[in-house]
């Protein structure tokens, strides 16, 4: 099935795209309205709904198909699609992913709407620049969030472990080991968790990836990456990769509310999905931290529309609504992250519920702890750091690779995967 993967089908579906760009395909499927497409919990796919619904009041004329499913799943037929020339209008896109589908011809240059029907006044420069590749604007972002620990407090509490304000990664190790027990794992395994690696890479002052689109950092740090959660998932700290498994998807599976595990890597915006699943006291926390800073505000995610698009003016006006309507994108909350535009940002949190109230105080406090968004990631990146790293990671965690084995193999994979 090798052949059948994301990549393959993006780079099979190059004639498909070169047709779609010249109007011969599009994106919707049937040419009807738009398709607008997108990854997400429950509550996401509900606060959306009530968006399109608010839009379409405003844009009667305007269908909209939808197309949600969790996280799982999303990229593969994202690229299917892409492959055929029948992309949704309307895309979802993930940070990780967008250099790949802009420098593919895939996404539309929105940059010829902003300011002639895409309003883009209210956001801030670098909240506008993360969404350019190469110099084109081809994404607007969609939510601002950063890296976050989530934590099941209630679990914490029955077993008598107080959660410090700040800790290292070998204090968090400490940490994990005395919340474990009982059928609970102090943490979730993050070896495989692309943020987490990301986050303890930037804390050492490397990067993912060189400018030119190499892996910046080398085996001895993979090697020592996987050493540290080899030894919690052996000391039964960590959850070992048959639990692991159970948490694919989205949030609904996550450890935390499936009081699996105390603390859970993910996203700050994913705090109001997390408190929605448990009557547990939930918390959101700093990152273990470094000699550097290892966070950094990131587009939760972006908005692009397809190239292929048979509707392109109605696709960019969908867009701006549900970034720059207070009247469409208050619908939505904060649980894609907090609202990018600075006048949506004003007028929401006051209405915040408390969850959301929690993810715009945490934001705001660590402001003076984060670092610059890194760059654009390479094509092949989110393959690399969503799929393979997890892959190796259950191989080790099975005892079907050595440490060793997993980290060469984990290199051997990069230089197929990254272009």
């Amino acid at each position: 099935m090798r052949d059948l993967s994301r990549r393959g089908f993006l780079q099979a579906g190059v004639a498909a795209a070169a047709l779609a760009l010249t109007g011969c395909a599009g994106g919707g499927g049937s040419g009807a309205g738009l398709q607008f497409a997108w990854w997400g919990s429950t509550t996401r796919h509900t606060a959306t709904q009530k968006a399109i619904d608010a839009f379409k009041k405003k844009k009667p004329g305007i269908q909209i198909k939808t197309q949600f499913s969790g996280w799982e799943g999303y990229w593969e037929k994202l690229a299917t699609q892409t492959a055929g020339g029948n992309a949704p209008d309307v895309i979802q896109m993930d940070y990780s992913y967008l250099g790949e589908y802009a420098r593919r011809g895939s996404l539309l240059d929105l940059g010829p709407y902003v300011g002639k029907g895409l309003d883009l006044s209210g956001f801030d420069a670098d909240v506008v620049n993360a969404g350019k590749i190469d110099g084109k604007q081809y994404a607007v972002t969609f939510g601002i969030n950063s890296m976050a620990l989530i934590v099941n407090k209630t679990l914490a509490a029955e077993r008598g472990v107080e959660i410090p304000e700040t800790f290292t990664w070998p204090e968090y190790g400490e940490l994990a080991r005395k919340l474990a027990g009982k059928g609970v794992f102090g943490t979730e395994d993050g070896a495989q968790d692309g943020g987490a690696l990301e986050n303890w890479l930037l804390e050492r002052g490397k990067m993912f990836f060189t400018a030119d689109g190499g892996l910046a950092y080398d085996e001895d740090d993979l090697k020592e990456w996987f050493t540290f959660w080899d030894g919690l998932r052996k000391a039964g700290a960590a959850t070992p990769p048959d639990v692991q498994a159970t948490a694919a998807g989205d949030v609904q599976n996550s450890l935390v509310s499936t009081r699996k595990a105390v603390m859970d890597f993910a996203w700050s915006n994913q705090l109001t999905a997390y408190m929605s699943l448990t009557k547990d006291e939930v918390g959101v926390h700093t990152f273990p931290t470094g000699d550097k800073p290892g966070q950094y505000y990131k587009p939760s995610m972006l908005l692009t529309v397809s190239s292929g698009s048979k509707a392109k003016d109605d696709a960019v006006a969908l867009v701006n609504a549900l970034v720059a309507d207070p009247d469409v994108a208050g619908q939505l909350g904060s649980e894609r992250g907090i609202p990018p535009a600075t006048p949506i940002r004003a007028a929401l949190r006051p209405k915040a519920s408390p969850a959301e109230r929690l993810v715009y105080d945490y934001i705001d406090s660590i402001k003076d702890q984060v670092g610059p968004l890194p760059p654009a990631q390479p094509l092949g990146a989110g393959e690399l750091h969503n799929k393979v790293l997890t892959n190796i990671n259950q191989q080790i965690g099975f005892g079907k690779l050595t440490i060793e084995q997993g980290v060469s193999r984990f290199f051997e994979e990069a230089r197929r995967v990254l272009k």
